[in-house]
Formats: C-alpha cells, sequence, structure tokens
C-alpha cells in the first residue's frame, strides 16, 4: 500500500535565494523546516499552497539591535506592535537589548523579559545580557540563562538615564574586565563605541548657547567614535573576545575595522539603514526623529558606508529600533533644545524595504542584502544554520517579495506604535507580500495570522 506523505505547506513557482543565489525552486516545509527544496515534480503533497509566481524568497531578516523596551516603555512600543512592525518589514528573529530598571538586577531583569516576550512576540526573538563595570559578576549566569550576546557602552549615561545604567563600562579596566569574561562563555560583546570625555565635555560646550539639531551633531563628532573604535579593537583583541562594534557611522572607523579584519581580528560592525540612508543635512531637514547616536554624518561619511558595505567590511545591517512618544520628540516643549529630546528613531518596518530598493536602484546587490541581514547576523550570533538560510533542515523563516511593485512609504501606515518613520514620502520599489517564521504566514497584506505569544526564544547553537 502506497504511503501518501503530506506536508504542511508548499511554495511553489517562485526564485528561492539560496546561499549561492537566485533559483527557480520550489520549497516544501512541514513541522516549521524546510524539507524539500527542488522542482514541483519533487514535492510531497500539501496542506496548503502558495504560488509565489514571479516573486523571490528570501531568508526572515535578524534584527541583531532593536530597542522596544516593553517592561517599562510600553507607551513607546510594545513587543506585540514592536513584533508586527517586525513582521511586516520582513523580521523574523529580533535580538532585544538589555535595560536596567531601578530597584531590580540585572539577572531578575532578564526574567522579566524573557516572560513578557515569550507572551507578547509575534516574531521569534533572543535576549542581549547586560555587560557593564556593575554587571560583570552576572556575565556567565546571563549566558547559562540564554543570552545570546552582551551589550555594554563606553559611554556613561545620564542620570534620567536610569535604563542604561547596567551597560556602562565606565573606563577601559573594567571594560577589558568585561570583555574577559565575556571571552569565556564564548559570546559576542557588542559594543556602543563613543569617547565619553569628547562627547561630555562637547555638550557642556555648546549647551551654553547652541542648541539646534547642528549642536547635538557638533557634540559627537567623529574622532570620538574613530578613538573608541581603535580603543575597543585592541582590547578586545587583547582579552580574545568576540567583538561586534554597533551602529557604526565615521569613514575612519570603517577603515580602523578593514585594517582590523585584514590582520584576521575577530570583529565585525553593523550599521543603520539611517546612517546609510540619510546625511546631516537630511537630519537638519527631518527634526528631532532624525537625532540619533552617533549623528548622522556629510555625504563623504555615507559614501564610505556604502562602500565598506559592498566590500565587506560592515557585516551586518541593524534597525537599533529606538521608538519614542510625541512629546520626547517634542523640541518646542523644551525651549527647541535638541539636546534634551530622545535620541533614537524607528527602524524595524523600513529596513528591509529600504535595502530592497536599493537592490533595485544598483546600489547594492541581493546577495549583499540577504548576507548582511540575515546570513551573517545567524552565523555572528550562534544561530546559524537554523537561521538565516534557505536550507535543508532550517527553520522556515521567509519573505515573499514583489520587487517590481512601486509604492510611498507614509508614517501612517507603519504598525510600530509611534507611527513615524525618519524616511516617510520616499518613493520604494519592490514590497514584502509575506513574511513566514518557522512555516507559518505571520504577516500577509497588512493582516497578521498568528497570535502574540506566536514567537519563540531563540539561544545560540
Amino acid at each position: 500500500m502506497e504511503v501518501i506523505i503530506i506536508v504542511d505547506l508548499n511554495i511553489v513557482n517562485a526564485k528561492i535565494f539560496l546561499e549561492d543565489g537566485l533559483v527557480e525552486a520550489n520549497l516544501g516545509i512541514d513541522q516549521g523546516k524546510i524539507v524539500v527544496i527542488g522542482k514541483e515534480s519533487t514535492l510531497p503533497k500539501a496542506s496548503e499552497t502558495i504560488n509565489a509566481s514571479g516573486k523571490i524568497v528570501i531568508p526572515g531578516v535578524i534584527d541583531v539591535h532593536t530597542h522596544i523596551l516593553d517592561l517599562i516603555f510600553d507607551y513607546r512600543e510594545t513587543f506585540v506592535t514592536g513584533t508586527r512592525s517586525a513582521a511586516a518589514g520582513g523580521i523574523t528573529t529580533v535580538l532585544e537589548m538589555p535595560l536596567g530598571i531601578v530597584g531590580k538586577s540585572v539577572l531578575e531583569v532578564f526574567n522579566m523579559q524573557l516572560e513578557v516576550m515569550r507572551k507578547k512576540c509575534l516574531v521569534d526573538f533572543g535576549i542581549i545580557g547586560s555587560a557593564g563595570y556593575s554587571s560583570i559578576d552576572t556575565i556567565s549566569e546571563s549566558a547559562q540563562k540564554g543570552a545570546i550576546a552582551f551589550k555594554t557602552f563606553m559611554i556613561n549615561p545620564s542620570e534620567e538615564e536610569a535604563e542604561l545604567k547596567d551597560l556602562a563600562a565606565k573606563d577601559d579596566y573594567f571594560l577589558l574586565k568585561i570583555f574577559s569574561k565575556i571571552a569565556q562563555t564564548g559570546l559576542v560583546s557588542s559594543v556602543h563605541a563613543e569617547n565619553n570625555a569628547i562627547i561630555a565635555n562637547e555638550i557642556k560646550r555648546l549647551s551654553v548657547g547652541k542648541k539646534d539639531f547642528k549642536a547635538h551633531t557638533e557634540s559627537r563628532p567623529t574622532i570620538a567614535e574613530d578613538e573608541a573604535c581603535i580603543r575597543a579593537i585592541l582590547l578586545a583583541h587583547h582579552a580574545n573576545v568576540k567583538l561586534n562594534l554597533v551602529h557604526m557611522s565615521s569613514k575612519n572607523a570603517f577603515e580602523f575595522i578593514r585594517r582590523a579584519k585584514q590582520k584576521g581580528w575577530d570583529v565585525t560592525c553593523e550599521i543603520t539603514p539611517h546612517h546609510l540612508f540619510l546625511t546631516s543635512e537630511d537630519g537638519e531637514k527631518i527634526g528631532s526623529w532624525a537625532k540619533v547616536d552617533p549623528p548622522l554624518r556629510s555625504r563623504d561619511h555615507v559614501i564610505a558606508a556604502w562602500q565598506a558595505l559592498n566590500d565587506g567590511t560592515i557585516d551586518m545591517i541593524a534597525s537599533d529600533h529606538s521608538p519614542y512618544s510625541d512629546d520626547e520628540k517634542d523640541v518646542n516643549q523644551r525651549n527647541n533644545n535638541f539636546f534634551e529630546v530622545g535620541s533614537g528613531t524607528t527602524g524595524l518596518e523600513t529596513l528591509l524595504p529600504l535595502m530592497i530598493d536599493a537592490v533595485n536602484r544598483k546600489k547594492t546587490t541581493l546577495q549583499r542584502l540577504v548576507e548582511s541581514t540575515s546570513t551573517i547576523p545567524a552565523k555572528r550570533f550562534g544561530i546559524y544554520p537554523r537561521k538565516g538560510t534557505i536550507a535543508l533542515g532550517a527553520d522556515a523563516d521567509l519573505v515573499i517579495i514583489d520587487m517590481q511593485k512601486e509604492y510611498t512609504l507614509k508614517s501612517e501606515n507603519l504598525f510600530t506604535k509611534p507611527k513615524i518613520t525618519v524616511f516617510d514620502g520616499r518613493k520604494l520599489k519592490g514590497t514584502i507580500e509575506k513574511t513566514l517564521v518557522r512555516g507559518n504566514v505571520v504577516y500577509e497584506s497588512g493582516k497578521f495570522h498568528v497570535e502574540q505569544g506566536y514567537g519563540k526564544f531563540i539561544t545560540p547553537l
């Protein structure tokens, strides 16, 4: 008697991005995994079939840098609205940054984050652990709890930024101790590299009279990033830790990272879409929602960033999604003092659409897009080949894209809670039709098909 195998889902007539490029193929998916890649004649029968004729299928985006921060800032964003926004943007896994809560230990907050994210997330998620001078002794236990990496600031937060208190390195002595402790876990150390003394004194100097958008840019000069970048690379290499430099923006820093890689040193770096697509002049026109740290740079830095992305110096593109309320970004309520409005902007929903458009405009290639948003993040953070690739046995985290459809990006159409993007009004070519997480359609044409809590906690393999 013939045994008829029925899988959960077939995707047919698509162009599939495998690691060596686009091929015409079909996918069979069962129990959340890719079980068949081949011609339609080789596919088993399926409970459901998606006809992706004329579309391309790429691995889901892994966003390695998000600040949804639901636990204390749910008025800005929740893990429900944030991961809806992620799914609408083709992101199938988010790596959420840590935060500090007054009166709570680092380990207590980790447990709280995990509990809430399990209840609310629509996409899969990892949690990045805290690694500051005051939390060195918790690094090993955070790793045991499933932290996917660690985050450290080389700048010291103000008293108003209590959520960052457990992340500050304080000085190079403690930074080296932090690196050495993380190295023992084998995990990645993600570092915000800016020189604290330069920035603190520049803000103090400029705050006397100049408080406009340009003053914020001037208060964080490229030398503050360049010097901290070199220092982090040297200390990390000495400690033999896997270093990841987050949201880099300076052309000199890109060159330092390039040279370190040529030496074989273990360093990677991220860039955000806003540092790729916007200049400081654009930021002055946009206003407070374009206030980010490090600041938007001049055009020569943007040109260098694209070169660094395309030659592989920049490894990953991450959103650094940092939503705020309208009041927190309203500079008019703060006597037009840009130093007093929050630094950060939204980005989950626009990362992949902007990069798809960049491929269509030949600013980069589809291969670099997939490498920088999926394959390299998965490899760097220890979740490959479960994530980050379309391959037999991998999670069926997929994005189905119409590369030809054109539209105008509008803030009002976003699913993120603030409903704001610094790219409002930009005309884009290439749309996300469906986002699948572990074989289930999470997002399709403006609608969501899974309940909150569908997302799973992802730990290093």
